[in-house]
């Protein structure tokens, strides 16, 4: 296991989004704005060795070493809560999601309290997954904190299972039906495929590590950056496949609004919210945002929305957050038979089923009203969202 730590003081922020590279947004991976809350749950028992209990230490604080906020600032609400809890028979809060308010507090307390290898060869990551559901519950959920991501990661060199009360499968899936992530990460040598698996059980979907392969952390950097991509409430995360939220989610959220209305108040409704009519430049959004309607209520077929795309001076171009200058259409095009029809009145767009397909098809901005979709940025590195999902 080869790992440097790297403590930086001063951070710099990645390229941002430019709507123009015709792609859509990825969620945000600028690392030193990272904003969540997270809690550490290591096993301490016998079974992790006292070198693999400092490489997990090593690895904990590489995850977080370009994190420019730990603990709570009152300047900058982009920041990052980190818990610590080891295991063994027992539980141990080492550190609460409060101990930790700076780099060097993170760094001095984990690897002190990762020093030594507990006596007991018991391993009940059960009481390691509740005492971080009551710490979860005590200090994030209900607080000025409560909208915040919420993260637990295991570092298991073993644990019980079973069908009985120390069994971690319900504990984990309490964890997750709060709407916490939760990542495992073996920490162990050579671990097997049985042991992945059982940790696959706990871990929400794809999110079990191996500590020991080449590049895991990383791999663990990025799982904790995906994290902090979400939607607000009513908002559908756009990700790769519609019917698995689990899939790799991109940096955009879609609203389908089930309210009749033409095409310039739509966008007006969705400049409101500080979002814009939603974009389509592949057929792979265009194909997810079909399924969103399909599964909202409110639309029924044959299904009729606007979407972004308007004419301006003779040029299809697709609408964007205000402020920023609208996108050309390029080369992906769904337009339904016989369209686009010339009209110096038709500059809207609308998506209208027409059997089995749904495609676009321009008409007038002010006099046709049907339901529409809205697009916004997504909450994450990139973007701070407050409690009430506003960037």
């Amino acid at each position: 296991m080869k790992l440097a730590i790297l403590l930086i003081g001063v951070y710099g922020c990645l390229a941002l989004y430019d709507p123009s590279s015709y792609t859509d947004r990825q969620c945000g991976s600028d690392m030193p704005n990272l904003w969540l809350d997270v809690v550490a749950v290591v096993d301490n028992s016998k079974g992790m060795t006292l070198n693999m209990l400092t490489g997990v230490a090593t690895v904990l604080v590489s995850i977080f070493n370009l994190v420019a906020n730990i603990g709570i600032n009152p300047n900058n609400p982009r920041s990052t809560r980190i818990g610590l809890i080891t295991y063994n028979e027992n539980a141990t809060l080492n550190a609460d999601l409060n101990a930790y308010q700076s780099m060097d507090d993170l760094f001095s307390g984990v690897f002190g309290s990762l020093s030594a290898v507990s006596s007991s060869r018991l391993s009940y990551l059960s009481n390691g997954l509740e005492t971080a559901r009551v710490l979860l519950k005590n200090q994030s959920f209900g607080t000025p904190r409560d909208h915040y991501r919420k993260v637990v990661i295991v570092f298991a060199a073993s644990y019980y299972k079973g069908s009985s009360e120390w069994d971690p499968i319900p504990a984990a899936q309490s964890l997750k039906d709060d709407g916490v992530i939760v990542m495992t990460v073996a920490s162990v040598w050579d671990a097997t495929t049985e042991f992945m698996n059982d940790l696959a059980s706990i871990s929400s979907p794809g999110l079990v590590f191996d500590i020991s392969a080449q590049n895991d952390t990383e791999m663990i950097k990025s799982a904790v950056m995906m994290a902090n991509c979400y939607c607000p409430n009513a908002y559908i995360q756009y990700r790769e496949l519609f019917e698995d939220k689990s899939s790799t989610p991109y940096g955009s959220c879609l609203h389908p609004n089930n309210v009749s209305t033409s095409w310039k108040a739509s966008q007006l409704n969705c400049r409101n919210r500080k979002a814009y009519l939603a974009t389509e430049f592949t057929q792979h959004k265009h194909d997810f945002i079909v399924e969103s309607v399909t599964s909202t209520t409110g639309f029924h077929p044959p299904l009729s929305y606007h979407i972004g795309l308007n004419q301006v001076l003779g040029k299809w171009v697709w609408d964007q957050p205000q402020g920023l200058p609208q996108i050309p259409l390029q080369s992906y095009s769904d337009w339904n038979p016989m369209y686009p029809i010339q009209s110096s009145s038709m500059n809207g767009v609308e998506n209208f089923q027409n059997g089995q397909m749904t495609g676009w098809q321009n008409i007038d901005q002010l006099k046709v009203s049907t339901n529409y979709i809205c697009e916004s940025y997504a909450c994450d590195t990139d973007n701070y969202c407050d409690a009430n999902g506003n960037i």
